[in-house]
């Protein structure tokens, strides 16, 4: 009885044991087993929702980017906006010296009106204007002469001259210089000459007389006016004209023309 008491004493001892193994190895296995909570999950257990590990510095690196792009974008607008503002104000200076330019008197860049074409020698000490389409031909005797190819008798013609007078009121008063020059100098002797009409004008203190006259051949006439100006030794002579048939429809073109002639 002893024996079979000391057997079942030590079944229930080992029993016992036994038990209190199996409830350490399930607790050592739930807290390092396959169904364990790492460091990493243990960490992430206590880490804010909607975070990753490294999320704080991360965060931390995010937001400094975003500050550093924000303090910057306005400096690039800036800049921007300085290049521009200097853009413009050399746009304002270019177009402010272009119309200095054009409003100076005897400036190479001076407008010229549209229908017309310039011509400008500062060494001979002239310019003139002519209407746009005319082509320069070679005249003898001539400094320069330009026609309209289709109307053989509409041209402009200037002869330079050499003279001892210093203004050409010295060869005296326009009506009787323009009666002399129509029948002996500006009418060839085989056309009829007949002056129209004289004038004087003053520019820069040079003294311009204007002739105004017609030359009668056997089969047409033309219609001329003749500026002259004396400068510097030399007597300057400019001659446009067209057909009479065509004096209407030409005669302001030719006025103007005659009226540009100026000496430099």
């Amino acid at each position: 009885r002893r024996v079979l008491v000391g057997r079942s004493l030590g079944r229930c001892e080992r029993r016992r044991v036994w038990e209190r193994r199996r409830t350490m190895n399930v607790s050592i296995v739930r807290r390092g087993g396959a169904g364990a909570l790492s460091s990493k999950e243990r960490a992430g257990k206590l880490r804010p929702a909607g975070t990753r590990p490294g999320g704080a510095s991360r965060d931390v690196r995010v937001q400094a980017s975003h500050k550093a792009g924000a303090s910057s974008a306005p400096l690039a607008g800036e800049g921007a906006s300085q290049e521009r503002n200097v853009g413009l104000r050399r746009r304002e200076a270019a177009l402010s010296l272009a119309l200095a330019l054009t409003a100076a008197p005897g400036s190479a860049s001076a407008k010229v009106p549209s229908g017309y074409s310039p011509v400008k020698n500062t060494q001979k000490g002239y310019a003139f204007l002519y209407p746009f389409g005319w082509q320069e031909v070679s005249v003898e005797g001539a400094e320069v002469t330009y026609k309209d190819i289709i109307e053989p008798l509409e041209s402009i013609s200037l002869e330079i001259l050499p003279t001892n007078k210093a203004s050409i009121e010295e060869f005296g008063d326009v009506d009787s210089l323009a009666q002399t020059l129509v029948k002996q100098v500006l009418v060839p002797p085989s056309q009829e000459g007949a002056l129209l009409k004289s004038s004087k004008r003053e520019n820069e203190g040079t003294t311009y007389y204007t002739i105004e006259y017609t030359a009668k051949a056997r089969n047409f006439v033309r219609h001329s006016l003749t500026a002259l100006a004396v400068q510097k030794g030399r007597l300057y002579t400019i001659t446009t004209g067209a057909n009479e048939k065509r004096w209407p429809k030409m005669k302001d073109k030719l006025e103007f023309v005659a009226s540009s002639f100026t000496l430099l």
